[in-house]
């Protein structure tokens, strides 16, 4: 689920100015070499936004995702009704393990893949919600999720990009967060996790309404 990032900077500059200053007078133009071309795909790329402080779209993701992952009956319609383009996953429905999809667009920031699960075990149901963006057009404030109440955890930023992980501050914690982007491609991943201790039970089949009231003419 981690990647590894690959970071690269630019030496063509400085080597594109040294044979005008480092030359010998002496030294006919003729056997200067030429410097080396700069690199426009690189060198002109414009640097990524910043993510606004505080930022409302992980605010939003976060309450998405835990919503997603709360295991309660009125998620799938209540993200619908949010904007989310929702589907059951049809192949893993039984009792005990349901998963649904689904994708939604978010102006300056991209195209976010949704996907929430709930898996009941005798004593315990897991809740899991994952969101991810394959190329985000800005940052994404990861950092604020330490301004979060009842939540603890670490943020690690280095030259790669930016991870976290969280759990809440609980003595026995029940929910588990991480969040991380890339900074080469700023692919954004945020995922949670949530233990609710209930017994085992069939999981409802979550639908969209359905209408049901007397046609008119």
């Amino acid at each position: 689920m981690r990647s590894t990032f690959a970071p690269l900077f630019l030496l063509v500059a400085v080597l594109g100015m040294a044979p005008a200053f480092a030359a010998d007078s002496t030294t006919p133009a003729a056997t200067t070499p030429a410097p080396p071309p700069a690199s426009p795909a690189t060198a002109d790329a414009p640097a990524a936004a910043e993510a606004p402080v505080p930022d409302p779209f992980l605010a939003e993701m976060y309450q998405t995702c835990r919503d997603g992952a709360s295991g309660d009956k009125g998620t799938f319609q209540r993200l619908q009704t949010a904007g989310w383009n929702l589907s059951v996953d049809g192949d893993t429905q039984t009792p005990f393990y349901q998963a649904f999809n689904g994708e939604k667009d978010f102006e300056g920031v991209g195209t976010v893949d949704l996907t929430f699960s709930l898996e009941v075990y005798p004593n315990l149901t897991e809740g899991y919600c994952s969101l991810s963006i394959a190329t985000a057009a800005r940052k994404i404030g990861i950092d604020d999720l330490s301004k979060v109440p009842g939540l603890k955890g670490t943020v690690r930023t280095t030259a790669d990009g930016i991870a976290s992980t969280w759990q809440d501050s609980a003595a026995e914690p029940t929910t588990f967060v991480q969040a991380d982007q890339h900074l080469k491609d700023l692919y954004f991943l945020l995922d949670v996790t949530t233990l609710i201790k209930k017994p085992a039970a069939d999981i409802p089949y979550v639908a969209p309404a359905v209408d049901d009231s007397p046609a008119t003419d």
